[in-house]
């Protein structure tokens, strides 16, 4: 019976080759099935444009609701006083005084920290928020603020009042 075993053996020849097939097939069908199941294919569809759209409920700055000349006015009337600072591990650590010179009360200074070089040039400019209340015609000490890394090259730094709130 010669011809069955040749039989037999085309067919086992082309078995094992769809096996082998079939054997590669099966775990990517598996794996893009799984993908699919659990919505990871996303990176396949379009995206939608995100589109952000920015109101301004309330303005923050009660400064605004004065005139220009008005508002330096105020502006000066506000003092920085007994600026002490040093530097910790190349962080500006300050200790001030703010003096309210004007008839409202202020609840938050932004001061401008102008760090100056040997040469006396700037050599660093920050503009830092300081939430204190501070009475009418009174004074209030803050401490421990710190304004950010300087550089090993500053000696000296001027303070200002950039804006107050009210």
């Amino acid at each position: 019976m010669p011809g069955r075993k040749s039989k037999r053996r085309k067919w086992k020849k082309a078995a094992i080759v769809v096996l082998k097939w079939v054997s590669a097939i099966l775990p990517v069908c598996a794996f893009i099935y799984i993908l699919y199941y659990y919505k990871q294919l996303d990176f396949l569809k379009e995206k939608k444009e995100t589109v952000s759209k920015t109101e301004v409920i309330s303005n923050s700055d009660s400064l605004e609701t004065f005139s220009n000349n008005a508002k330096e006015a105020l502006l000066k009337n506000i003092a920085i006083q007994n600026n002490e600072w040093h530097s910790v591990g190349g962080v500006a650590i300050h200790s001030m005084t703010i003096v309210n010179g004007t008839n409202k009360k202020l609840s938050s200074v932004d001061v401008e920290f102008k760090y100056l070089s040997e040469t006396q040039t700037v050599v660093t400019s920050k503009i830092v928020n300081i939430k204190a209340a501070v009475a009418p015609g009174k004074s209030h000490k803050v401490s421990d603020v710190s304004v950010g890394y300087v550089n090993n090259s500053v000696v000296g730094c001027d303070t200002r009042v950039a804006n107050a709130k009210f």
